[in-house]
């Protein structure tokens, strides 16, 4: 793995954990999905959440296949 790819690796890391950690607040029982375009915003209760859930967990997945591609794997 060369420097290019290294960087690479480490910016779709920082996107998974940054996938993990809104994960980890849409699944609070206390907090909603809230989607922001500019000043347009639309809120979401608790009906939605594990669609919200699911939806960052298939991205994660592209990611994470994304660093498999660059030779990068989870320890053992």
């Amino acid at each position: 793995m060369n420097y290019e790819e290294l960087e690479k690796a480490n910016g779709i890391l920082n996107e998974i954990k940054e996938i993990d950690f809104h994960i980890s607040r849409i699944e609070h029982p206390i907090n909603r999905v809230r989607i922001t375009l500019d000043d347009y915003f639309i809120s979401f209760k608790e009906k939605y959440k594990q669609k919200f859930t699911a939806i960052l967990k298939e991205i994660r997945d592209e990611k994470l296949k994304e660093l498999n591609e660059l030779g990068v794997t989870e320890n053992d």
